[in-house]
């Protein structure tokens, strides 16, 4: 979390956990999903965590009481491979198997309702791609995608078109996480390409 006292896991056990950095202690085990936790992601201030699961579920809970406050779902209800709050913490970027990213307000969400934006051009069917928020620039507010065709998609955060298609790997790109203070990214690949690699325009010193 910010104040980094705490750390969030989720896992193939269906448990949503918290620990103590510090001591390497559980804090708090939360039966989350019916399925394999995808995806944990704390919002700005630490005070809640989305979780999301093969089960098709994001699931908003309260860090102190490890209460839900929300749960939803894309319509069909496919399994969520991603989750990760907007640095305002206003939104969570979902992504699903079924080659979608989706951008939901949390504060208007209703089953599969409160998808503000969604982003679909890339390819994700089987594994659990990362997708994260590329906003450090004010001028080019982006989304980036991972892709089981080695590609991350950048998107147009408003406009939800494909800006770039940066060649990442050979293999499927699996891990990616984006910079808060400048535009600067880093992916991580598969079996076939299992390398960790950096990328930033080209005027980045």
């Amino acid at each position: 979390n910010a104040s980094s006292n705490l750390l969030v896991s989720g896992g193939f056990d269906e448990n949503v956990k918290l620990w103590d950095p510090r001591s390497g202690a559980c804090v708090s085990t939360t039966p989350a999903h019916s399925e394999p936790v995808t995806g944990v992601s704390f919002n700005r201030d630490g005070t809640c965590v989305a979780s999301s699961s093969f089960d098709g579920l994001v699931r908003l809970w309260d860090t102190a009481t490890s209460s839900c406050l929300r749960t939803f779902y894309a319509k069909g209800n496919p399994p969520v491979s991603s989750v990760s709050f907007s640095p305002n913490g206003r939104f969570v970027l979902v992504g699903t198997l079924d080659d979608k990213l989706r951008l939901w307000n949390v504060s208007n969400v209703n089953g599969d309702g409160g998808v503000a934006k969604s982003y679909s051009s890339h390819s994700n069917q089987k594994f659990c791609c990362s997708s994260a928020f590329a906003v450090s620039e004010p001028g080019r507010q982006r989304v980036l995608a991972g892709s089981e065709d080695g590609k991350v998609y950048v998107y147009g955060l408003n406009d939800r078109e494909v800006v770039q298609k940066v060649n990442a790997h050979e293999d499927v790109a699996l891990a990616l996480d984006a910079s808060k203070a400048r535009e600067f990214f880093a992916t991580g690949g598969m079996e076939k390409d299992p390398c960790v690699r950096f990328f930033a325009p080209a005027d980045e010193e």
